[in-house]
């Protein structure tokens, strides 16, 4: 008889940050974002950064994208 293999996929924490400009600094979001995760007990896995305004359209942005990969694992 064959035994069931159960693994379980740790959710993957993204921390997302966007800049309006490239000449603004993402370390200051990183940092606060940073901090508020391991106070919280957790910690990010991978980061994703834009400069892009927030008018564009959300399939134009990396945030749209991730949006969506994450739908499809749900």
């Amino acid at each position: 008889m064959k035994q069931a293999v159960f693994s379980y996929i740790y959710p993957m924490i993204y921390g997302y940050i966007r800049v309006s400009t490239a000449q603004q600094n993402v370390e200051n979001q990183r940092f606060e974002i940073a901090n508020f995760a391991q106070k919280s007990g957790f910690s990010i896995d991978k980061w994703v950064t834009e400069a892009i305004s927030s008018q564009k359209e959300l399939k134009k942005r990396k945030l749209g994208a991730l949006l969506k990969r994450t739908k499809k694992m749900i």
